[in-house]
């Protein structure tokens, strides 16, 4: 509709375009009749007045001037040319659709009237059409109407009148098809007034009411109430006024939906369908509603909003005042029955949106139900009306007359007999006995009026005579009464359906259709069956609606007629419905119905898993029967076991026959029906059910467990469920076992052989610092940096998602679930409401807020800081109490009630009284470093995770330690009690879960999934569930009921898989772990593990530890490296060369800041490596280089052994020269004494403390101390073999040595032996004393650590882990010993319990690529920078360097002569295989390279960026030739299939390039040998049909494919290989490289 000002610019645009341009412009004026649904048009000033000749005039004056206004006139003058113009306009509009339009003109003139009269006639504004209407204005005014004075509002009046229903058109086809889509499955059938098939009033009842309620239906006055609720108690008609103000809102236009609850139809129960159901109504009924609805909803899912936003974007948005939906008119929304929802909370809420928005949107709220909170009474937006406020009299007397139309309607139809019928004294029985229920009275009347009219006078005379009226008689126990007698009279038909058939109705679901019932009861014959239920209905139609329509379900009249059959003080024996024998009756009718359609071929005889789920449901016909069972079976099942609270016996055999037999088939349907989440639900309510046979629990689990596990695959492809969904689900499970066949794939590794304890894996964005669960288990939370997310755990949908505005720390869930509060980790907390996502409190702090809980009911939320701990009222919304703390440290945890709270003191744990801050005792941990703690639910207890794995139980009332349970192997980050406090559950650092039983300590479970470090864990109050959040982004539901398996896996193959590769039969695959230098291999078939081959490596010539402990020095080959301990990163901080020869010994200056080497080149070089500096200073630099500072030169032979004096200014050293070295090292390094004596090489010296002796140890079997000064041996000890090692004790008193032949001898400087230690099984090469001169350690070339006493002479711990000889040993503050070992690792062990308690490497070399040649025989691996080259038949190791940073990428030339690599250096290199060398090198200066192909001519090798460019080299020029950017990033590896194809794969794709066009090919079918494909979790093969599989993973690291099958290396270690059984097309030409990553 085109009102007056826009048609007016048109107008004019139109025709000054026109003169302008000298030419019509028609496509203007079809734009103009096209975008209009109705015109309204104002015409144009000519034919019929004297304005042209005026307009000529004026032009003559203003055409000097130009202008707008001199066109103007210059047109008006121009009358032919207006009239063509019209003549024109008016040929677009009928020649185009029908337009509703009218056409306006003037009545008055605007200039001398008497001489030009009107400017726009009559003539001049017919178009020829529609209608016409005169406007008491002239031309001025008439443009002045946005003054909006009468003469506007008379036009707007006109419009609407006119133009309303085209004006606000009914919404189109593809309008309302759009909108069911994104509602599926959330509008409700059957709940608006006109499907209810509720009688309205009976005419002349209800009069005043419905009058009043017309009357503020039809009010404008913004000002007045826009929400009117009427209530009343049950059966006094709420619902029949409801219907009947739909029935005269309609015929107004004003009816925007409605909405009608009923307890015996489940869907009107769910507040969740609502919203939806209302609004597809209004969008149905206006287009523009529609169009508001679908652009509120673009790129939002209704089920990710919560009822808030569900009410913002489906009502108050697209139906608000300025966006005029409906033209200016308020629709009415009519909502009946609130009070029979069972969730009054939820209805509270909506009403309060409903209260809150009333104001701003272009719709009023009628709201009919039983007396509900008083909450809302005095908002001035509702109006309250209440039914029993109605006089008793206007009540009678509307009663009266409703009795008297009815039966008045039968005497009509009786005729002569029905004169004087009724008696005046039986309708004022009738109504006397009904007051104040309506519901008696008509129930009475359609009684009367049941059957034929001849039985109408016998039916009244009973209902008056033989039901007992007592005075004390209840309206209820009347109606009741009643019911009796209509019952009876239906039993008494010769059909005996009619118990079975009322039983059905009672505790169905939904509203029965006769067809329905028919089906379900009687599904050999339905056609009888339907006329049998008819028969029997048709006896109760006085309390039973019952459509003509058999497909039109049957309806309760009203809710008390259940109420009465089920209640057996009210209904006899007749007539009483087992509660308990209804739902297991409809139960086995459910299963039955199933057994005889399910098993009948798929829907629609569709056999293709790839059909989507549109066109499943297309082809679906589902009737209503077999939908009901489809969707209700198990709630009957579940509710007939709660009732009996027994084992059903004659159900079980049916469910145990439908888990073997049909499951599958019923979740297809579930699908189709868009009940997935609503079939888990129900299959976790039957395994949860105690009643419920072993066997059907199990099979619930397993139904429900491949559900979660292939949901949103079988959301979109339903029949997906044979094929994909079976291929992953464990092996041994009972539904693998029955439905698994012949596919043509199959998992030959990685699959758990049953169902393993993770139910789920949330993922979020970003690390997970909290987790927390509900306190009925039904939600589970948690929380990142930048929200919190609450997810149901039944079917792990998405329910909530909060941003806060700030950085959570810590969540809570409120007992209820209802609210969710956090504490930020920069101060303050907030809560929130869980369903509405509203801001409950906010308290602003500064301090970091470390825990936080609801206590008090709810009422209050207590959070602790590392000031002081608060309390906050939900209710008032403000701080009650600060305590400030008396003591240091971070408040873990508060007691149930909040009255105690456990602080970390770092290495106690304080109890403190949250109401005074005072400590109330200590929890001591022995001095290890606490990371987390948790009191049990009935405060008797405190558990606490701790550094190095250790997780303590303390007695609260006592502070003593009560056990100790010990089996992580890193730190105890996160601990929880269960909910009986029976067990408690705790995280680990290394990404383990642990279950440990309070009673005696012992580990129950461990649960391994997470692939970085648990951060936090719950427990469920029930005991059933675990959740888990970590730093990899994810968190875990874990069940922990008996019965499951566990995921074994050591912390070996944790690791991540880094490199792959695939023989070229494809029958093994190669791959190497994170942090392993061994290539594992794997075969396919089988998937078991052969011999890995362990890559011969720079081994560890020696190694020493500074004495503080902070550093390492490492020697391999002729360089020395030194690390700091810690190990942050694995690069050196600094490289000192200048040997010419190995390395074979080092030591640290004892203020650590110098470092002595002895080389097999005879030299001693000094070094100054500056590692003095504080370690908070350290930055993250590249390696140096130093030169040595001093070079000591002198030994004839090679240099064993070096040490420093105490005081750090003399060195000693032994060569294999047979002598002993000092040397002064101030001022000037020079020879001060040659100690000569042995007779073979001296392998170990060292100086006493006192600097004055020194001890050596040689090849020739004697241990011999020197006195330093005079040269002089003062003791000599011979032994049976070599001396490796020797060592003083601090007082000098005592040495020791360690022996070839693996003994240790430790004896006194009087020659005395002290002992003889026995027990290593390789020689000893290093020995050390503790400080006290009691202890001895010793490592070995048998890789222990043993620690010995003296005094015993016996072994007191035996220290493993080592896997190469130990060089070092050292005490450290004699609670700690050190250890190095050839092996590269530096440990440190706790001598108390010999475990070990932290180890660094100082071999940084891993694998990270592996390749073979394509006739399997070489095998190369990327060990850092350096490629080594492994013939696998000979054995035979080369090594290729050049690279001076990780070889990320090795691929084979197709001949094998060759191989190209690329590196982080930014380079790409071509080597030569046979003469080991360097042929070609490509710098890259902007982006670092990850992958590396040859093409099959050998001529072009393709490179693969981190950021997804693709560059091709072409090794004849030299030059790069072209680049491409895939969509892909991070490929590894790459492949050419020909010299066209290049194949590109990322973790989740793997996909074809046409390297020519830079474009994904996906038409390869023709292709041969073309590999197994990879996109978006599909596996698919292009050349062979059939093949695809739906399989996406967690944690995918490195994936490699070829043409039969697909290898996924996980982050956890594990593998999952998925090979193709059918075979391949074979071409003799062409062949994939086995590039790996």
């Amino acid at each position: 509709m085109v009102q007056s000002a826009r048609v007016n610019n048109l107008r004019m645009q139109t025709l000054i375009l026109s003169h302008k341009s000298k030419t019509d412009p028609p496509n203007l004026r079809q734009w103009i009749a096209d975008v209009e649904s109705s015109i309204a048009f104002l015409g144009t000033p000519h034919q019929g007045s004297n304005y042209a000749l005026f307009a000529h005039i004026l032009s003559f004056f203003y055409a000097p001037f130009g202008g707008t206004y001199a066109h103007l006139l210059k047109l008006l003058s121009d009358s032919d040319r207006l009239v063509e113009l019209d003549r024109d306009f008016k040929a677009v509009l009928s020649g185009g659709q029908t337009k509703q339009t009218v056409c306006f003109y003037e009545t008055k003139g605007q200039l001398w009237s008497w001489l030009l009269g009107p400017m726009v006639t009559r003539t001049s504004a017919y178009l020829g059409q529609g209608d016409e209407a005169a406007m008491e204005c002239n031309h001025d005014e008439m443009n002045k109407f946005f003054d909006r004075d009468e003469r506007y509002k008379t036009f707007i009046e006109t419009l609407q009148q006119l133009y309303y229903p085209l004006a606000n058109p009914v919404a189109n086809e593809a309008s309302k098809d759009r909108l069911r889509k994104i509602l599926a499955g959330r509008i409700v059938n059957g709940s608006t007034y006109s499907s209810t098939e509720v009688k309205g009033c009976t005419t002349g009842t209800r009069q005043t009411i419905l009058n009043r309620l017309m009357d503020w239906a039809r009010d404008s006055d913004s000002k007045r109430a826009r929400v009117c609720w009427l209530t009343g108690m049950v059966g006094t008609g709420k619902t029949t006024i409801a219907s009947t103000l739909c029935q005269r809102l309609e015929q107004d236009g004003i009816l925007g939906a409605s909405f009608f609850c009923s307890n015996t139809e489940d869907e009107t129960h769910n507040m969740r369908h609502l919203l939806p159901t209302l609004a597809y109504a209004l969008g149905e009924s206006s287009q523009k509603m529609a169009d508001g609805l679908l652009g509120a909803l673009r790129d939002k899912k209704v089920a990710d909003m919560n009822l808030k936003d569900t009410f913002t974007n489906l009502i108050s948005s697209p139906a608000s005042i300025d966006m005029s939906p409906f033209h200016g008119k308020t629709r009415v929304i009519v909502l009946d029955g609130f009070d029979q929802v069972k969730d009054q909370d939820r209805v509270k809420t909506i009403l309060s949106f409903i209260l809150e928005h009333a104001g701003a949107v272009a719709l009023k709220f009628f709201i009919s139900s039983r007396p509900l909170s008083e909450k809302f009474k005095k908002t001035p937006q509702l109006w309250r009306l209440d039914l029993y406020e109605l006089s008793e009299a206007e009540v009678r007397e509307d009663m009266k007359l409703y009795v008297q139309q009815r039966l008045g309607e039968i005497a009509e139809r009786l005729g002569d007999e029905g004169i004087g019928w009724p008696a005046q004294e039986q309708v004022d029985t009738i109504v006397d006995r009904a007051n104040p229920l309506f519901i008696y009275a008509a129930t009475v009347c359609s009684y009367v009026d049941e059957e034929d009219d001849n039985q109408a006078k016998r039916r009244l005379k009973a209902v008056i005579d033989k039901v007992p009226v007592n005075g004390s008689e209840s309206p209820t126990d009347k109606l009741y009464a009643l019911y009796t007698q209509i019952t009876k009279a239906a039993s008494k038909r010769p059909n005996d359906d009619i118990d079975e058939i009322l039983g059905l109705i009672v505790v169905a679901r939904d509203h029965l259709s006769i067809q329905s019932i028919a089906s379900l009861l009687f599904a050999d014959d339905e056609a009888d069956g339907a006329s049998r239920v008819s028969a029997v209905l048709s006896a109760l139609r006085s309390v039973l609606s019952v459509p003509e329509d058999r497909t039109v379900g049957v309806r309760v009249i009203h809710t008390s007629f259940p109420d009465f059959l089920t209640d057996p003080a009210r209904s006899d024996e007749t007539h009483h419905q087992d509660p308990f024998e209804c739902h297991r009756k409809l139960a086995t009718c459910c299963l039955s119905l199933m057994k005889k359609l399910l098993d009948k071929d798929d829907i629609g005889g569709l056999q293709e898993p790839d059909t989507s789920w549109g066109n499943v449901r297309k082809r679906a016909n589902i009737s209503n029967a077999l939908e009901y069972s489809c969707v209700h079976w198990i709630s009957h099942v579940v509710e007939a076991y709660s009732l009996k609270q027994e084992s059903v016996k004659e159900l079980e055999a049916d469910l145990i026959r439908f888990f073997d037999v049909r499951v599958l088939r019923w979740l297809v349907y579930m699908s189709v029906l868009g009940k997935l989440s609503h079939a888990a639900a129900s299959l976790r309510k039957l395994e949860l059910h105690s009643q419920a046979s072993a066997r059907v629990r199990k099979a619930s689990m397993e139904a429900r467990r491949l559900t979660l596990q292939s949901y949103s695959l079988l959301e979109d492809y339903p029949l997906q469920i044979y094929s994909s969904a079976l291929v992953r689900i464990p092996k041994k499970s009972g539904i693998a076992k029955r439905f698994q066949k012949d596919w043509n794939w199959e998992v030959t590794s990685g699959l758990a052989e049953d169902w393993e304890r993770c139910e789920g894996v949330l993922r979020l964005g970003s690390m997970v610092k909290s987790v927390v669960f509900s306190n009925d288990g039904r939600m589970v939370a948690a929380c990142t940096w930048k929200e919190i997310r609450i997810w149901s755990v039944e079917d792990l949908k998405k329910l909530c998602v909060v941003r806060p505005p700030d950085d959570p720390a810590c969540i809570v869930l409120s007992s209820d679930g209802k609210s969710i509060a956090a504490g930020f980790g920069r101060g303050g907390i907030q809560v929130w409401d869980v369903e509405t996502k509203n801001e409950r409190v906010r308290d602003i702090g500064k301090e970091s807020i470390s825990c936080i809980a609801f206590i008090d009911k709810d009422q209050e939320v207590i959070y602790g800081s590392s000031k002081s701990i608060c309390r906050y009222s939900v209710k008032s919304n403000e701080q009650l109490t600060d305590i400030k703390l008396k003591l240091e440290g971070r408040p873990l945890s508060f007691s149930r009630d909040g009255k105690r709270a456990l602080l970390n003191g770092q290495v106690h744990v304080y109890i403190i009284n949250t109401e005074t801050g005072d400590k109330i005792s200590t929890l001591d941990t022995h001095g290890f470093e606490v990371l987390d703690a948790a009191f049990s639910r009935d405060g008797e207890k405190v558990v606490s995770g701790l550094y190095k794995g250790t997780i303590r139980v303390f007695d609260v009332q006592s502070g003593n330690e009560e056990s100790r349970l010990i089996g992580h192997a890193d730190d105890v980050t996160s601990v929880a009690f269960s909910g009986d406090d029976q067990r408690i559950v705790s995280g680990c650092r290394d990404g383990s879960v642990r279950i440990w039983s309070v009673s005696d300590g012992k580990e129950e479970m461990k649960l391994v999934g997470h692939t970085h470090v648990v951060a936090s864990v719950a427990y469920s109050d029930d005991g059933l569930r675990v959740a888990s959040g970590s730093r990899d982004n994810t968190v875990r539901i874990w069940s922990v009921e008996p019965g499951l398996e566990e995921r074994q896996s050591s912390s070996e193959n944790q690791r991540r898989v880094i490199a792959l590769a695939l023989s070229s039969d494809g029958q093994r695959v190669f791959y190497a772990r994170d942090e392993d230098r061994r290539i594992h291999i794997r075969n396919v078939d089988n998937g078991k593990e052969e011999r890995p081959l362990i890559m011969r490596r720079d081994y560890v010539n020696t190694v020493a530890i500074s004495n503080d402990g902070r550093h390492v020095a490492t020697a391999r080959g002729k360089q020395l490296e030194i690390y700091d301990f810690n190990f942050s990163t694995y690069l050196p901080r600094v490289i000192m060369k200048g040997h010419e020869d190995l390395i074979l010994s080092v030591a640290f200056s004892p203020d650590n800041k110098k470092v002595a080497t002895g080389s097999h080149d005879k030299t001693i070089c000094i070094w100054d490596p500056k590692i003095e500096e504080e370690e908070e200073e350290e930055t993250e630099e590249e390696e140096e280089e130093e030169e040595e500072e001093k070079k000591l030169e002198g030994h004839d032979d090679s240099v064993w052994s070096v040490s420093f004096s105490a005081d750090g200014s003399k060195l000693v050293s032994g060569s294999s020269d047979h002598t002993i070295r000092i040397w002064d090292l101030e001022p000037e390094s020079a020879v001060i004494k040659i100690l000569r004596g042995h007779t073979g090489p001296v392998l170990s010296v060292a100086f006493s403390s006192d600097n004055q002796k020194a001890v050596s140890g040689s090849h020739d079997k004697t241990v011999r101390v020197w006195d330093v000064e005079t040269g002089e041996v003062k003791q000599q000890q011979t032994y049976g073999d070599s001396i490796w090692s020797v060592a003083f004790s601090s007082s000098n008193s005592k040495v020791v040595s360690g022996c070839n032949d693996h003994t240790i001898h430790v004896w006194d400087l009087e020659g005395d032996e002290v002992a003889v230690l026995e027990g290593h099984t390789d020689a000893v090469i290093s020995v050390a004393f503790s400080s006290d001169h009691q202890r001895v350690v010793s490592g070995s070339h048998d890789t222990t650590v043993r620690l010995w006493d003296l005094e015993t002479r016996e072994e007191v711990r035996r220290m493993v882990g080592h896997t190469d000889s130990v060089q070092f040993v050292k005490f450290q503050e004699n609670d700690t010993v050190l250890s190095a070992s050839y092996d590269g690792s530096c440990r440190t062990w706790d001598v108390q319990t010999g475990e070990q308690e932290t180890i660094v490497d100082a071999l940084d070399h891993q694998v990270l690529s592996i390749a073979l040649s394509s006739d399997d025989r070489l095998l190369a691996v990327g060990l850092d920078s350096t490629i080594h080259i492994l013939d696998m038949e000979t054995g035979d190791e080369r090594s290729l360097q050049g690279h001076t940073y990780t070889v990320r990428s090795i691929s084979f030339l197709y001949n094998n002569e060759k191989i190209v690599s690329v590196s982080d250096d930014r380079t790409a290199r071509i080597w030569n295989v046979e003469k080991m060398e360097e042929e070609k090198r490509l710098d890259f200066s902007s982006n670092e390279l990850c992958s590396a192909a040859f093409s099959p001519d050998s001529k072009i090798v393709a490179l693969g960026g981190w950021d997804g460019t693709i560059y091709f080299w072409n090794l004849e020029t030299g030059a790069m030739e072209m680049k491409f950017k895939s969509r892909q990033e991070w490929m590894s590896p790459m492949s050419f299939i020909d010299d066209t194809h290049l194949l590109l794969r990322s973790r989740d794709a793997i996909r074809m390039w046409n390297v020519e066009t830079g474009e994904e090919d996906e038409n390869v079918a023709e292709m041969a040998n073309v590999p197994i494909l990879l996109r978006d979790g599909w596996i698919y093969s292009p050349s062979v049909p059939n093949t695809r599989c739906w399989f996406p993973l967690d944690g995918v690291s490195r994936v490699i494919s070829n043409a039969s099958l697909i290898v996924f290396g996980l982050e956890s270690g594990d593998f999952v290989i998925v090979k193709f059984k059918q075979p391949m097309p074979r071409s003799g030409t062409t062949k994939l490289s086995n590039t790996i990553i």
